[in-house]
């Protein structure tokens, strides 16, 4: 499933790009992308398949209880708006009229990072 870390990655960098280029729906959809496929990829590696969900906090949630890792627990407590914010992008940054700002990505995006440095996805 290594696929799935790849096209994660490749989503990561792309909403960078799209940050950095004042696409902030997109770069946030982006981002949604790469944390919900990431999360895939990790749960794949513990299970040998991933749920057919796009929730990707229950995907995190998911791990957690696969591992009892204390730092995403963390993560997911204190960052729980962030990723609610990521979850609704899904679909609002597609289809729904919604403008998101800059900083909200740039936390988002911070999220994610921190998120997949936790579980060696890089």
């Amino acid at each position: 499933m290594e696929f799935l870390k790849n096209n994660a990655l490749d989503f990561l960098n792309y909403a960078k790009l799209l940050l950095r280029d004042g696409r902030y729906n997109l770069a946030l959809f982006s981002l949604e992308q790469a944390l919900q496929l990431g999360l895939k990829y990790y749960i794949s590696k513990l299970t040998g398949s991933f749920p057919k969900t796009h929730d990707i906090v229950d995907l995190l949630k998911r791990i957690i209880e696969l591992t009892e890792n204390k730092k995403l627990k963390e993560v997911l407590n204190a960052e729980i708006s962030t990723l609610d914010l990521l979850k609704q992008a899904y679909i609002a940054s597609r289809y729904l009229p919604t403008n998101y700002d800059k900083e909200a990505v740039e936390k988002a995006l911070k999220v994610v990072e921190v998120i997949f440095n936790e579980l060696g996805i890089s």
